[in-house]
């Protein structure tokens, strides 16, 4: 494009970006994240994930079912995983016999895991009565989203979402597993449990595919999570995407923006659609090579 510098700002401004954002559009950096203490309510999220770690609650993940709420799920199992926090499970509802969203049978088997807190990924912000469910059963909700609230919010403990009216967060595009990458930096800036600092880096992979695979538009902080991410998920250690990669014959090496879009993430998708959400969240959370290599096959004869 040094060749063609007119057609090469013709191009940037036809994308809406001025000559002084070249710069940070062409060369993302990773310390121009935005303070995530910036988006609404994070500090009452951050305090309440806390307490719940060190009082040993039971805390249920509750993330949708498609390739944002699924890499957003492992992104918060990644974080217990590492600071080895065992009083947690994950519940991502079924497509088709439960829909979008939190549900009141869902509700009911927080309760009956004796939950103490719900953590939603990529959903929630809709849900009024199940979030009143919740909490007539004495179960806080955390809800972390990116959909366009409405009017009416729903009286959870915490509602972290860059689309709120109220939200002063300066980019209000982010991917549902972004806002929960965020959800992690508050946490371990203010409590490490014992983690070495920027160990949550190595879940950038998973924000990377939600990322890509939910078509927000690649500006912003969305493209320094997609560029650090693809960085990550080249040297990613999963077992898990090293046995999707092989059945798909992709170089993990040289991973490209479309070998996510249009081979892996179908195949994520193809978990809800044709059989159930939890195969795709298992492939991409194991840590034993056997079990990721069944799961790989599974989900490319679905697919």
């Amino acid at each position: 494009m040094q060749h063609f510098p007119e057609l090469f700002e013709t191009l940037l401004k036809q994308r809406g970006i001025t000559l002084d954002e070249k710069e940070y559009f062409l060369s993302p950096d990773y310390e121009k994240l935005h303070d995530p203490m910036l988006l609404p309510d994070m500090e009452r999220a951050r305090d309440r994930v806390i307490k719940a770690i060190n009082d040993n609650e039971h805390i249920v993940v509750f993330s949708d079912y498609d390739a944002d709420g699924i890499p957003g799920a492992v992104v918060l199992s990644d974080f217990f995983r590492r600071i080895k926090y065992e009083n947690v499970s994950f519940y991502i509802p079924h497509r088709h016999d439960e829909g979008f969203g939190l549900s009141f049978g869902a509700i009911d088997e927080c309760a009956n895991r004796h939950a103490k807190l719900i953590v939603t990924v990529d959903c929630g912000v809709a849900d009024i009565s199940e979030v009143s469910a919740a909490n007539a059963k004495g179960i806080d909700v955390i809800v972390t989203d990116h959909h366009e609230p409405k009017t009416t919010l729903p009286e959870a403990y915490a509602i972290v979402n860059p689309k709120r009216k109220d939200s002063a967060y300066p980019f209000k595009e982010l991917c549902g597993s972004a806002v929960v990458f965020k959800l992690i930096q508050a946490i371990v800036t203010k409590e490490s449990f014992g983690v070495k600092a920027g160990m949550e880096k190595w879940s950038l992979d998973m924000v990377a595919i939600a990322t890509l695979s939910d078509m927000v538009p690649l500006i912003g902080e969305n493209r320094i999570l997609a560029r650090f991410g693809l960085d990550v998920l080249r040297k990613s250690p999963r077992p898990g995407l090293a046995a999707l990669f092989r059945k798909l014959s992709l170089d993990q090496r040289n991973l490209s923006e479309d070998d996510i879009a249009f081979m892996v993430t179908p195949r994520i998708n193809a978990a809800s659609r044709m059989g159930v959400p939890e195969d795709a969240f298992k492939l991409l959370s194991t840590t034993d090579p056997n079990e990721a290599d069944k799961l790989a096959l599974h989900l490319e004869k679905i697919n």
